[in-house]
């Protein structure tokens, strides 16, 4: 390995002067000869290979829906701190043989160039006596769905250094993620429900459920007739849901309120029962019959538990219904309908 002369003498100066924070701004090795070449520091890293999800670089830009990662540039030397630009572009010619070769997984694909954008050039400057700059791939987040199940990857290239020399040894990078982590990362937990979406669910006369604007919902009546509302919400595979609300009434009379969540379509010519009941009131079974007021989940007495998973994603149905003699001079009033993904 060549060790430049410079490097020496800066080493010296900051021993003879004490000077605290001295930095070798220098690279050893391959970045130092010569000295002042621009590269890629991750370039280093085995086969260019950059996982940006083990790292801290992720952003995510709300107001144009993107999701950028920060790729370090460099410029070696200790010396003409002057402002450069270098030419970057998208290289995925060796992503293919990174998969052959087993360097990458399997079910990696490389990103659309629709579905990112990538600035054509970056400024390297002096910051805290570092020539650095920072290239910023930005994902488009609606695109993320189509890579679903996938790695994700995207090679970087600089060229063309405004006023130095490209190292071409370390002039390319590779990053790539789990697509489902990524999404994980930037998909907020928050109630999927929405309020306006709602259909009524009619099985018979006797009971009518009224959906409020203030998204609480009201089932009264009885009569041994049943009535119900849905909603269609998206799920992923494989990740665990929530499902919850506040229910108030004054006591039912052989009377059953359920909850399901299903990927059974729900029909008025039949009773919906795709996935069992998860939470439920049932006064047969000893709950729902004196006045209440309480999460659904604490009072439930019968049904699977209200923690949801689903094997493949796609659309599911949340459906409520109830129905028998009476729901109570009150009705069965429903407040802070909740369904998120918890995991």
């Amino acid at each position: 390995m060549k060790i430049n002369a410079s490097l020496l003498t800066l080493s010296a100066a900051c021993l003879l002067l004490g000077v605290a924070g001295c930095k070798q701004e220098h690279m050893n090795g391959v970045k130092s000869n010569p000295s002042v070449k621009v590269y890629l520091p991750d370039a280093e890293k085995p086969d260019g290979l950059v996982d940006v999800m083990a790292g801290s670089t992720l952003k995510v830009d709300s107001a144009a829906s993107t999701v950028n990662f920060s790729i370090p540039v460099y410029r070696a030397g200790e010396s003409n701190f002057e402002t450069l630009t270098v030419d970057v572009s998208a290289d995925n010619s060796t992503i293919a043989g990174l998969i052959t070769a087993g360097k990458l997984p399997a079910n990696t694909v490389a990103l659309d160039p629709a579905d990112f954008t990538l600035a054509a050039k970056d400024t390297v400057s002096k910051n805290n006596n570092i020539m650095k700059g920072t290239i910023t791939p930005k994902i488009k987040i609606a695109s993320l769905e189509k890579y679903a199940g996938k790695i994700a990857a995207l090679g970087i290239k600089i060229a063309n250094a405004s006023t130095r020399e490209v190292n071409t040894d370390m002039n390319k990078a590779i990053i790539y993620f789990s697509v489902e982590d990524l999404i994980d990362a930037i998909t907020p937990k928050t109630n999927m429900i929405d309020n306006t979406k709602w259909q009524i669910y009619h099985r018979g006369d006797g009971v009518t459920f009224t959906v409020n604007a203030d998204g609480s919902v009201l089932a009264t009546g009885g009569n041994w007739g049943q009535q119900g509302i849905v909603q269609a919400v998206e799920v992923r595979a494989n990740k665990k849901y929530k499902i919850d609300m506040n229910v108030a009434g004054s006591g039912a009379t052989d009377c059953w309120f359920e909850v399901y969540v299903g990927k059974g379509v729900p029909s008025e010519s039949s009773d919906y029962a795709d996935g069992g009941t998860r939470i439920a009131l049932n006064t047969w079974n000893g709950c729902g019959k004196s006045p209440f007021n309480a999460l659904l989940s604490s009072m439930s007495c019968a049904g699977s538990g209200n923690i949801v998973t689903f094997p493949t994603a796609g659309t599911v149905y949340m459906l409520m219904r109830s129905g028998g003699s009476s729901l109570g001079t009150s009705g069965i009033k429903i407040t802070n309908i909740d369904f998120r993904r918890v995991n």
